[in-house]
């Protein structure tokens, strides 16, 4: 092995001591460090007179600090600590300078490093500034560590959060479908309505390519788009003639009464717009508001498609319900004036495959469960 090298391995050491490498290429000045370091005890001393070498043992090695010479040839000082900054921030670099040039003192500085010792400079100032080089080097590691245990709390505590707003919404939600099947036994002509317009506007959302996330909103506000009907009494939802002006503003009533119910649970702004706006049309000839165009949320507009369809499909016995045929036909001649005109296309040329799932119970049962 070279004069001068000491050469510790990281699988080698078994100590806990904090290590330090001194890099430089004069033989008789690295062994004095060496020798001068060596006589304290509270760390391990490694050296390299190789400046390529000694970038190689930063890579493999855990050091708490580097000394270097600045000028070495090829790979000087400024290189090893730029690499040192580079690799681990934490290491703190300690410069050993002949000359205080100030362009290379400025270089240095702005590269992070810790501090400099100028030749020729006395081993008492030399002990003095490694202690505090390892001692800063501690210290970021500690506050490092801190962080890391900060952040692992964190981010614990967060999915805790998460898992028990999941649980807290899930019961909601399970309440709420309790209450909206409670209100379709009370409506005769509607039983099963919310799950098929469920089904349906899924469908639908699928086949206009929305993501994950807006799928997940569109299957909660299509199971609720209905829920202020809870406040509707079963002689008007059930009545077999047309209903008069008045009981048609009771039933214009709900989209609103839906809406407040859901608010204080704290489900996505998207699921009470929904509800709110299921029944506008896109003319501006709906309810309750009038909105027109894409003032009404891109959801409620699928729900509308998939409330209007279910309607015209379901029997009443004042009026006979269409054929799924001829209630797509219509969804589509209502584009632009009822419907959102992109909607009422893609519902058209993709209505087999969005009306599939109401064929199968299994199906939407699956998909009613991966509103939760």
């Amino acid at each position: 092995m070279t004069l001068g090298k000491r050469y510790l391995s990281k699988n080698d050491m078994k100590t806990e001591k904090p290590r330090i490498l001194v890099i430089d290429d004069d033989l008789a000045t690295l062994d004095c460090i060496r020798l001068s370091l060596q006589n304290e005890r509270d760390y391990i001393v490694s050296t390299e007179n190789d400046p390529e070498q000694a970038l190689q043992m930063i890579y493999e090695n855990d050091f708490a600090a580097v000394i270097s010479d600045v000028k070495m040839g090829k790979i000087n000082g400024l290189d090893i600590l730029k690499a040192v900054r580079e690799y681990d921030g934490k290491i703190p670099v300690i410069l050993i300078t002949g000359n205080c040039e100030e362009e290379t003192m400025r270089r240095s500085i702005n590269l992070g490093v810790y501090e400099f010792l100028r030749k020729p400079f006395e081993i008492s100032e030399l002990i003095i500034t490694v202690r505090k080089a390892l001692e800063a080097n501690r210290l970021r590691i500690q506050n490092q560590d801190y962080k890391d245990k900060l952040q692992d709390l964190v981010m614990e505590r967060t999915a805790e959060l998460l898992k028990t707003k999941a649980m807290l919404e899930s019961s909601y939600l399970n309440t709420i479908h309790a209450m909206v099947n409670a209100m379709e036994v009370n409506d005769i002509y509607t039983l099963g309505h919310s799950e098929r317009v469920t089904a349906i506007a899924v469908g639908l959302g699928k086949a206009a390519r929305l993501d994950i996330n807006d799928l997940r909103e569109l299957r909660i506000g299509a199971l609720l788009h209905d829920l202020g009907k809870i406040g509707v009494t079963s002689n008007v939802l059930n009545k077999e003639q047309s209903l008069t002006d008045s009981e048609y503003d009771i039933i214009k009533r709900h989209p609103v009464a839906g809406a407040k119910i859901v608010e204080p649970i704290g489900l996505p702004k998207a699921v009470g717009m929904i509800i709110l706006q299921h029944h506008e049309w896109y003319d501006g000839g709906g309810y309750p508001y009038g909105l027109r165009g894409s003032d009404i949320h891109p959801l409620a507009r699928i729900v509308s498609v998939a409330d209007s369809f279910d309607a015209m499909t379901s029997k009443r016995k004042y009026r006979s319900n269409l054929d799924f045929r001829s209630a797509v036909q219509e969804v589509y001649d209502k584009r632009s004036l009822q419907f959102d005109p992109e909607l009422g296309r893609i519902f058209y040329e993709n209505s087999d495959l969005v009306l599939s799932v109401l064929q199968n119970r299994i199906a939407i049962d699956d998909l009613l469960q991966e509103a939760y």
